[in-house]
Parts: structure tokens; sequence; C-alpha cells
């Protein structure tokens, strides 16, 4: 009968059952079936909590309705937004009844299945001799059902009804009011649609609880749990499918957006001359063209210096870690040899005591041993050698290396020097000093550096110098009272990697001390001076090299240290005549040049006139332990006051200072 294969049917269309079971096969198959509904159940509820779950989008999208609906009529009414949470709106109304879908295919599914197991129960049961009970509740169930129908039907009319007089009232309304009424009440109905469709799941399921009586066997098992893998890869890919369509509307979204802004600002210009429109636009479109590609060209050159900075330095610790290793291992190596030729004097030691005592039975064994001692020694001397050898070449590597991280930083600080040639300012290495200062020293600027000994005169020269060279730009030292290797000691100190940079042709030395003190040396980067007081080839020098740095370069950077050795040899007078000339020509270079001058070497008289060749003063004193300085002349500054600092062989810091914009 219908009854019987209904069951059959639903699990897949399978042939009808040819026998009839027993009473007790039929209890042992009702009691394995009563499992399978159990996972049913579990199955509904999750789709009960997924049902809760739209309901509480149903409410939030209600709401959202109504809020609109308030803005319309208040006149606060957006065309654009609406447009935009339109598509929002109908992008999560269509996911919401794809699911829709989903539920209601499975609610008729599972409907069905409930149906089939009642049926199929039913059938067992009469075929087992059927009990009165069962007959009692199935006329109750019959009953029961036929006035429910009554009733649904009376509900449709009374529905029916309230929904031609709602359409009614609606006609007197506004289009777009009209409009969302209509939505809402669509929504109400799809609403309360779901909420019947709940009811009949539930109902179905408390059914299906209460008349849990039909059984299979294995057959049926597996029939079940075929099908139940078969869904839930259904579910999953719909669900993939869904994600895919979610990401493709808000797409379509953001395009909209895009569209509807163009129209809005389509709409504002409609009406003007063309010549305006045409002119709005063209300032429009160069000015993101600018931007877009000043904004790529930065990101771009930032990102590509700092992961080739970071490989540098990745490289360099990976060159550095085996080259300390090979240095631990030589060192461990030393203390052996060292040990070994301790052991080796003890041994000769021994061999000339016996020889001294007239020889034994173990001279001949100490010669062996000391002859394989000395094999050993020579063979470790050589490896010692080796590993010399080996760490000079990576060092030399390393060298090679760091000269390379020195000329990307040269190029990346291109634009910095730029920026200096348009300003004709330069930087002081001090930033503190460059804020005194209002940005730097002007071009052409000749100054002193004038204090007493020891209070870090030097060391602001030294950092201006290592300004320049950081941004590739040549510096050139006229020394009077310190070789090139003291100054290569001091720069350590504020630019490691300093002879690198003489190694790229920026530094250059006048050296006038090392010959006069009878030293004998002979460095590619320094032009000698024989005499100190020779001034026309101290001069002659400083110009043929501030003419080659000219070729390449818009200007220099130069130390003078230090005047007051010149004045200390020779007549203010003489020493005056030969500077004056000397000045002149780094103001034409647009050189920016500091002159040492030893306090307490000068009367006060000769500071004067030297001052008075020069563009300005960094002032240096010390009062009461503590170290200040001032700025006189030079350019505009915030203060003239003297300001307090402390100093390091590295770096000077100075304090605060007030902003008075001192002129």
């Amino acid at each position: 009968t219908g009854e019987e294969t209904a069951f059959d049917e639903w699990l897949g269309g399978a042939t009808p059952v040819a026998e009839v079971t027993a009473p007790g096969d039929a209890g042992r198959r009702i009691k394995e079936l009563q499992a399978k509904l159990d996972d049913r159940e579990k199955d509904l509820r999750a789709r009960d909590i997924e049902l809760d779950g739209l309901h509480a989008e149903l409410d939030a999208f209600r709401k959202t309705v109504n809020s609109e609906l308030s803005t319309f009529k208040s006149g606060r009414f957006d065309p654009v937004k609406y447009i935009e949470d339109s598509a929002t709106l109908n992008k999560n109304l269509q996911t919401e009844i794809a699911k829709r879908k989903e539920l209601e295919e499975d609610i008729d599914h599972i409907k069905k299945g409930s149906i089939a197991v009642i049926k199929y129960v039913k059938a067992q049961q009469l075929k087992a001799g059927a009990a009165p009970e069962v007959k009692k509740r199935l006329a109750e169930e019959s009953g029961a059902r036929r006035q429910l129908e009554i009733q649904l039907q009376k509900n449709q009319e009374v529905t029916a009804a309230l929904k031609a007089q709602v359409e009614k009232n609606l006609l007197g309304k506004p289009p777009e009011l009209r409009e969302m009424k209509q939505r809402e009440l669509a929504l109400v109905e799809k609403e309360a649609a779901l909420k019947a469709k709940e009811s009949e799941v539930q109902e179905a399921a408390r059914r299906g609880v209460v008349e849990r009586t039909a059984g299979a066997g294995d057959d049926l098992r597996q029939r079940l749990e075929e099908e139940l893998r078969e869904k839930e890869h259904d579910f999953l890919k719909k669900e993939d499918e869904l994600k895919k369509r979610m990401i493709l509307l808000e797409e379509d979204v953001n395009k909209y957006k895009i569209e509807e802004k163009l129209r809005a600002e389509s709409a504002q210009l409609k009406g003007k001359p063309k010549g305006e429109v045409d002119a709005v636009f063209a300032k429009k479109e160069q000015d993101l063209q600018t931007k877009e590609r000043s904004i790529l060209l930065r990101e771009a050159e930032i990102q590509r210096l700092k992961e080739e900075l970071l490989s540098k330095e990745d490289e360099m610790k990976r060159l550095k870690e085996p080259l300390g290793y090979k240095e631990e291992e030589l060192l461990r190596r030393e203390e052996d040899l060292v040990y070994r030729e301790r052991l080796l004097q003890a041994e000769r030691q021994k061999v000339e005591h016996a020889k001294s005592l007239g020889g034994g039975t173990g001279e001949l064994e100490l010669k062996e041993r000391l002859d394989m001692l000395k094999a050993e020694i020579g063979q470790k001397e050589e490896e010692v050698r080796a590993k010399e050898k080996y760490l000079k070449a990576k060092m030399e590597e390393l060298r090679l290396r760091e000269q390379g991280l020195i000329e990307e930083e040269i190029e990346a600080r291109e634009e910095e020097r730029q920026l200096e040639v348009k300003q004709e300012k330069v930087k002081t290495g001090t930033p503190r000093l460059d804020d005194l200062l209002l940005g730097g020293i002007p071009f052409g600027t000749n100054a002193t550096a004038y204090g007493p000994a020891h209070v870090g005169k030097e060391v602001i020269v030294n950092a201006f110098m290592a300004e320049g060279l950081r941004k590739g730009v040549p510096i050139l030292w006229v020394l009077t009272d310190k070789m090139p290797a003291d100054v290569r000691d001091e720069m350590a100190f504020v630019l490691p990697g300093y002879e690198e940079y003489e190694k790229l042709g920026l530094v250059k030395y006048v050296d006038a001390y090392s010959k006069s003190m009878g030293a004998d040396s002979n460095d590619p980067n320094t032009t000698y001076v024989n005499d100190l007081t020779d001034f026309a080839a101290t001069s002659k020098a400083v110009d043929a090299i501030a003419t080659e740095f000219k070729k390449k370069h818009s200007y220099y950077r130069l130390a003078f240290r230090s005047v007051s050795t010149l004045i200390a040899y020779l007549d203010p007078t003489t020493t005056f005549k030969f500077l004056q000339p000397f000045v002149g020509r780094r103001k034409r270079d647009k050189a920016v040049a500091l002159y040492v001058i030893e306090k307490g070497m000068h009367e006060e008289k000769e500071i004067e006139m030297l001052s008075s060749m020069m563009d300005g003063t960094f002032e240096f004193k010390v009062e009461q332990l503590r170290s200040f300085m001032a700025v006189r002349g030079v350019c505009d500054v915030q203060s003239r006051a003297y300001i307090k600092y402390t100093h390091t062989r590295s770096a000077v810091s100075i304090g605060s200072f007030s902003l008075e914009m001192i002129k």
C-alpha cells in the first residue's frame, strides 16, 4: 500500500519491502528508527536557532525601515544615501530569501519524512495488530486537523479583507510613502509565513517524538547516513555559493556608490557654462594625478629603501656572525699555541738538563718528542696564518659592503641636499643648533668657533663636517695643529665609517703641520705644505681642491684648525693679510667654513680684527663648571643669549632657549 512504501519513497525511491515482518522484528526496527529520529530532532533544534537569528535580522530591518520613513516625513530625506541603503537592503534581502528557501526545502523534506515514518509505522502496527488506543489517537488527530483547516480558511479570509483595506488606504499616500509601506507589509507577510513554517516544523518534531515507533534494518541505517552526508555536502556547497555571491554583491554596491557620487557631482555642475565645467574637471584631474603620482613615488621609494636597508642589515649580521666565531676560534688557537710553547720550553729545559748530567736512557725519546712538538707548532702556525688571511678577506668584504651602504645613504638623502641648495642653508649636524639658527647656516658663511680649550667647540665643527658627508657634500680640512690621523680618530666617534667617505673622494686635507714636525707621511687624500708659514702654498692647495669640488658639487664645507697656530707663529698683521683673500674666495664659492680660535692666546684687539672679516662667531665659555654658548652674527637666530649645553666626544646637547626671533 501507499503507507507501506511512503517511507522508502522519502528515503530515495527504494523498492517496497516484499515480506511482512513479524511483530518482534517490527519492535526492533522501531527502536533503531527511534535513534535516527533523535538525530533528526537535533537538526531541527539547530534550524530553530537559525530561525531565531533570521527573526532578529528581520526586526533590525523593520527598525531601519521605520527610521527611514520618519526621516522622509521630517524632510531630512537624502536620495543618495537612500539609494545606497536600498542597495544594501536588497543584498540582505536576497541573502535572506535564499536562506529561507533552503529552510523551506528542508522543512518540506522533514515534513514528508515525518509523514512517511508515521504511515510506515501505522502499516506495521496494522499488520501486527493495531492497539485500540492508537486508533483512538488517530481519530483525535483527524478531527483536530479538520478544525485547523477550517480555522486556517477563516484566517485567510480575514487576512485578504485586511490586505484589501490597507491597499485602499495606501492609494491616497505619496508614491514614496506608499512604496515604503508596501515593502513593510511584504516583510510582515514573509515573517508570518516563516513563523507558520516554524510552527509546522515544531509540530512535526513533537509528533515525531510522540509517535516514534518505526524501525528499519541495516539497509535503512545506511540509507539515512548516506542521505545525511549528501545533505551536509549540499549545505556546504550552497554556503560557498552564498559567500561568493555576497562578495560579488559587495563589489556591485561599491560600484553603484561610485556611480551615484559621480551622478551627484554631475548634477551640481549641470547648468553651468561649459568652460567652467571643463576647468573644474581639468583642475581636479590634474590635482589627483599629481597627488597620486607623488604619493606612489614616495611610497615606492621609501619601501624600496627600507627593504634594501633591512636586507643589507641582515646580510651584515650574517657576515659578522661567522667572523666573530672565527675570531674566537683564533683566540683559542693562540692560547693553545702559547700553552704548547710553554710545554716545549719545559721539554727543552729537561733535555738540556739531561745533557749537562751526561745524558740518559730517555734522551732520544725526548729528542723525538721535541721534533714532533716542533712539527705540530709549525702546522698550527700555518693554520693561524691561513685564518688571518681569511679574516683579512672577510674584513675587506665587510668594508666593501659598508661602502655600498654609505653610497645608498647618500642617494637616499639626495632630496635633503637639494633642499639645502634650494633654501641656501646648510644643517650643522646638531638639531638644536639648527633650530636656534632658524634652519641652519647660510651659503657663503665664514664663521669662527671661539672659546677655551676642551669645551666642545671641536665637536661642533666635527658634527658640521659629518653632516655634509652624510648627504654626499665634500669637505676640506686645513690643518695647522693636527695630523690627518688625529682628525680620523676624532671623526670615528661622530661618524662611523668615516674612512669609507675618504675612499669615495669626499674628504681632502691640506696639512701644514706634519712636515713642519718632521713626520714622514704619505696620505693619498692629503696635500702637504712643507712650511707652516708658507701661506701661498696653503692658499694654492686649498684653491686647487675647491676648484675640483666645484666641478661636481654645488658647494663644499671647510674647517680651519686652527687660526690660533698661525697667529702664534707669525705676527697678526701677516695672518690677517692671508685670511682676508682666503675668506673672500670661500664666500665666492658659496662654501660654508668654520675657523677654530683658542681663547686666551690672543689679545682682544686681535679677536676684534678677526671678527670683522667673518660673518659671525659661535662663542663658548665656562662659568662655575658649566658650559655656555652664544651666536654672534651669522644669520637671524631665535636668541642671542648664552645657552647652556653639554658635550661628549660624539655630540653636543644644547639646552632650552627663549623663542625671541632676534635678528
